[in-house]
């Protein structure tokens, strides 16, 4: 085989793995794109109504977000719940008192579902900067949805804090979505770059032959 001929197989080969990287990579986005994650204040009592755009099954929690970046994770536990490090030792703190009420709409009005709930187990991942709160879970058809939210008992408290209202996965992996998307990321990062980087690298070698070193026979 020529090195014109090498040079057209191993770039061939180098671009449709790199087509298959960058699938991945838009599958990945698309399928952990949480369906609804917005500023809300907790410190205050009207309704808000956000819109919700569920594509897996997988994000179906209803959470309340706190963020860790601008006050000490001291004063964010007091208010969101869990082990400080106090007096020499960890001290459990409940989360602060905080109902919401909520309904899950269609574009077009109709209820789909409706509760109240308060801020439950911890789904905080580790590491992170933020502590995530379960309040509901409202299992969810793929599509778009209306989701109007009012906090029954406001605290001035929680206007210190940056809050979210997000829709999480309890878990990672229950669905098929899910898992193509997180194994094709790791896929891409530990096998499918490299081949492009090594595709890339003979097809310059057999470019570089082809153009300026000696002519080999088919």
């Amino acid at each position: 085989m020529s090195h014109k001929s090498k040079t057209f197989l191993w770039g061939g080969v180098g671009l449709s793995l790199l087509v298959l990287v960058i699938a991945f990579r838009l599958f990945f986005v698309w399928a952990t794109t949480l369906p609804l994650d917005a500023p809300v204040r907790l410190d205050q009592g009207e309704t808000v109504e956000l819109p919700v755009e569920t594509r897996t099954l997988e994000f179906d929690t209803l959470a309340v977000v706190f963020s860790t970046a601008e006050l000490p994770l001291f004063t964010v536990r007091k208010l969101s719940g869990g082990p400080i490090w106090e007096n020499e030792q960890w001290v459990e703190y409940p989360p602060a008192p905080l109902t919401l009420a909520w309904k899950l709409l269609t574009p077009s009005g109709e209820l789909v579902s409706e509760g109240q709930g308060s801020l439950g187990a911890e789904l905080t991942s580790y590491g992170s900067d933020q502590i995530t709160r379960a309040v509901a879970r409202l299992p969810m058809q793929p599509g778009d949805y209306r989701l109007q939210v009012q906090v029954l008992n406001p605290d001035a408290r929680f206007g210190e804090v940056d809050t979210r209202l997000a829709f999480v996965a309890a878990g990672k992996g229950q669905t098929w979505q899910s898992g193509v998307a997180w194994w094709g990321s790791i896929i891409a990062g530990v096998l499918l770059i490299p081949f492009v980087i090594i595709c890339g690298l003979l097809a310059l070698h057999n470019f570089i032959r082809w153009r300026y070193g000696e002519p080999s026979a088919d």
